[in-house]
């Protein structure tokens, strides 16, 4: 739970300063329903709702009263230092116990009074010095300074917008809009980044002038300007000489310690799949606990994309409290507008509507929960790094494969019109991936949802320009660059870490879960033990067996290993998914077509009207493939399109 808002005018003065902010945090109330403190100046307005800003782990929530007028961090209010949190500061008494050591005429009973005191003790290296799941605001009286500043994986957004007199920040984006002074603009380079990487790269939004404070970072704005810093980055160092044996044990006590310090609650509630990693974190919790924990899983009607029977399974092996939820949802598009309200933006990733569901009645139960997620991303457990593997893709291209491919690839082009299945497309396809120089692009070109063939095909051709002049593939390309030293297993999980976790997951697991304001805890992102994955070689992670059998995660499966029931350990991944393809079909297609080949829609001029009504017809038809029509570029479109009605119309 928990939102920041504020705004800070750099010149000048108003006096509306106040209703702007109600107005801010308001539209945010469903990620936190608390009173919400608010400090006024004269040109500046910040403000905070968070129950789960307080320390000691008895607390009962219910009992909270946030009557006071003063700003959070008043304990060291002489120093001008205030502090402001969306999220939740671990280890809280043991940081409680070392400032009041230090100060004790200042006693200390908030995580926002934590990190002013950091703040005040460290100065910018504060947030070195604190772990936890948090994004927060400090505002420096004496300096006129606001840091914004975000934790390594982004479990906690902080937008802002700041055209050099005025500075605007919200946890979310519609805080900004609500201001009012701001007209909502598509930036067209990150749409084009979003059409090829499925999601947009930080620090950019979809939104022109509008950015999120990067993983690990912070800016600084005063009355000179912004800068920006960062306090954290991911630095991958294997250690070859590591034995297996000693990184089991230290992943395990590393694990337990992450576990542990997120268990701050009387009782402990997991969201429990079935799979290796949220079994994984309710097993190490239930040995921590003194009492039985709370294991939460939602399934929906559609039998395959059921897992309760390995739920149960897990849960009565460790002795957990097992909740089961089975939902009929809403239909497909009657919710998808609600989601594109939470995610402010277009998106792709179609688990994020089980993940809403699953928020919305974990949330009858609880307010704060521990998750899986994470090791897919650092310790190699998704299925683009095993088809990866076994085509040899990480492998340079040979120039003079490429001398050769790319004028056939372009040949092939001047027969095929359409990237629709056929003969001639699917040469194209092959010649075209062949002509590619870079592994990166090859990798990110087949993630993609609208590779290369089909986005020149459906955008239009100023579109498909702004494509040409800055290419998506520079994201990954450079992060491939970057990491060029490591090992091939490595390279991709740096990538990955660098714009998966905080662009596509954290955004995903935070706007879907704070929709119903139910606080997450990820043990696998704790930095420590990230700290230590990081050291770990590629085949810890991903081991290539004899028979070229790929075991993902593999260290974790050993550190497993007598811990769970031998089916977990084995069963296949089945992720936490819909089936997109049946949904997208709902009522003979009809929202589908209302949606995508509305007039409205198709004047818009971002794509060919001829383009994209041959891709909508050849989904409803079936005579597409995995590459045209791709069902979620489907959701891609009806996503950019209802964001584009709620946000820009």
């Amino acid at each position: 739970m928990g939102v920041i808002a504020g705004i800070y005018l750099v010149k000048g003065k108003n006096q509306d300063l106040e209703d702007s902010l109600l107005k801010m945090m308001k539209i945010q109330a469903h990620r936190d329903s608390s009173e919400p403190i608010n400090y006024i100046g004269e040109n500046f307005a910040f403000g905070m709702a968070n129950r789960h800003d307080f320390i000691f782990r008895s607390l009962d929530l219910n009992n909270i009263l946030v009557s006071s007028p003063l700003v959070s961090g008043s304990a060291i209010n002489s120093s001008g230092i205030h502090a402001f949190v969306d999220g939740i500061v671990l280890e809280t008494p043991k940081h409680k116990k070392y400032f009041e050591s230090k100060n004790p005429t200042f006693p200390l009973s908030t995580c926002s009074d934590i990190v002013a005191a950091a703040y005040e003790k460290w100065g910018l290296d504060f947030m070195n010095h604190l772990e936890g799941e948090f994004s927060c605001l400090v505002w420096d009286q004496k300096t006129q300074s606001v840091i914004l500043a975000r934790d390594p994986y982004c479990h906690k957004p902080i937008h802002y917008y700041f055209d050099g007199s005025k500075l605007l920040f919200s946890s979310e984006i519609k805080g900004i809009l609500a201001e009012g002074s701001i007209v909502p603009e598509v930036d067209l380079q990150s749409l084009s980044d979003f059409l090829s990487l499925n999601s947009i790269p930080n620090p950019a939004t979809i939104f022109k002038d509008i950015k999120q404070v990067s993983p690990g970072g912070m800016i600084i704005v005063t009355a000179t300007g912004i800068k920006e810093h960062t306090y954290w980055y991911p630095r991958l160092c294997p250690d070859e000489s590591m034995p297996l044996e000693d990184a089991i044990f230290q992943l395990t006590g590393k694990l337990r310690d992450a576990v542990r310090k997120r268990m701050v609650n009387e009782d402990t509630y997991c969201f429990l799949s079935g799979g290796l990693d949220s079994s994984a974190i309710i097993s190490l919790a239930a040995e921590l606990s003194n009492k039985p924990v709370h294991a939460i899983s939602v399934g929906f009607e559609e039998e395959e994309q059921n897992e309760l029977g390995d739920a149960a399974i897990m849960a009565k092996h460790v002795g957990a409290i097992h909740h089961q939820f089975v939902e009929t949802p809403d239909s497909f598009f009657d919710i998808l507008d609600l989601l594109v309200y939470h995610h402010d933006s277009p998106f792709t990733d179609t688990s994020a509507f089980p993940t809403f569901y699953a928020a919305k009645l974990a949330n009858q139960l609880t307010n704060l929960i521990l998750t899986g997620d994470g090791p897919d991303q650092t310790l190699g457990g998704s299925d683009h790094y095993v088809f990866a593997l076994k085509h040899n893709l990480f492998s340079d291209r040979k120039k003079v494969h490429q001398m050769l491919f790319k004028p056939a690839a372009g040949l092939a082009r001047i027969f095929n019109k359409s990237p629709k299945p056929s003969i001639f497309s699917k040469i194209e396809r092959k010649l075209y991936r062949d002509s590619l120089s870079l592994p990166a692009h090859v990798l990110y070109e087949l993630r993609s949802y609208f590779p290369e063939i089909v986005k020149r095909f459906i955008c239009s051709e100023w579109l498909w320009n702004i494509h040409l002049k800055k290419s998506p593939y520079r994201y990954p390309e450079s992060w491939f660059e970057e990491a060029k030293e490591l090992d091939y297993v490595n390279k991709y999980l740096f990538a990955d870490i660098k714009f998966y976790i905080p662009d596509i997951l954290m955004i995903k697991v935070d706007r879907m879960c704070m929709a119903h304001g139910l606080e997450t805890l990820s043990p696998f992102m704790d930095i420590p033990l990230s700290n230590f994955l990081n050291k770990l070689p590629g085949n810890y992670k991903i081991k290539v067996g004899t028979n070229n059998e790929v075991i993902t995660k593999y260290i974790l499966r050993k550190m497993c290993e007598g811990r769970f029931p031998g089916h977990t350990l084995t069963k296949k991944k089945q992720g936490f998914e819909i089936p997109v393809d049946k949904w997208l079909r709902q009522c003979g297609n009809k929202y589908l077509r209302e949606i995508l080949l509305d007039h409205r829609t198709l004047q818009r001029c971002y794509f060919k009207k001829k383009s994209i009504e041959q891709l909508v017809n050849t989904f409803i038809e079936r005579k597409g493939d995995y590459f045209f029509p791709n069902p979620r570029g489907i959701v891609g479109l009806l996503t950019f399109e209802l964001w584009h009605r709620k946000y820009i119309d």
